[in-house]
């Protein structure tokens, strides 16, 4: 009978400690949000995407985000995880002219990939971002998505 009373106690000790040790309980992870609009030449990029990629190269982590620019504007809060993680980030815009055909899911590039690095702050707020002409230069278009 002591044996099963010391297994009792034991195991009642872990149950109350798994309550109290809930799941998410920790301290919360900081993160951004940020909207804004992409231009190209003064021009609102028709579509693409914006992704943010925190710099691991200044001691930067954590997952990379990514939002979709529709009409010149982005917002990371639209995204179904809509964190982004603040600090040292490489920013990557990708756009296109929003004509969708066949294998071109978003249109056609009008300037390559452009990266830029920029440190985010915490909570919520906007910024603009313009590419340059020169993102344009030795344009490759490449397919997009397989329709």
């Amino acid at each position: 009978m002591r044996r099963t009373s010391c297994r009792l106690v034991f195991l009642t000790a872990v149950l109350g400690a798994a309550l109290v040790i809930e799941p998410g309980c920790g301290p919360k992870t900081k993160t951004g949000q940020l909207k804004g609009k992409v231009l190209f030449k003064g021009q609102p990029v028709p579509a693409g995407y914006i992704s943010f990629t925190p710099d691991a190269t200044k001691g930067n982590q954590g997952a990379v985000k990514v939002a979709q620019i529709k009409d010149g504007m982005y917002d990371t809060s639209l995204a179904s995880d809509p964190g982004i993680v603040p600090g040292p980030t490489v920013i990557r815009i990708a756009g296109f002219d929003g004509k969708v055909a066949p294998r071109f899911g978003q249109g056609k590039q009008i300037f390559n990939a452009f990266d830029l690095r920029e440190t985010l702050p915490e909570g919520a707020t906007s910024k603009d971002f313009t590419v340059p002409d020169s993102a344009a230069d030795n344009l490759k278009i490449e397919p997009t998505a397989d329709q």
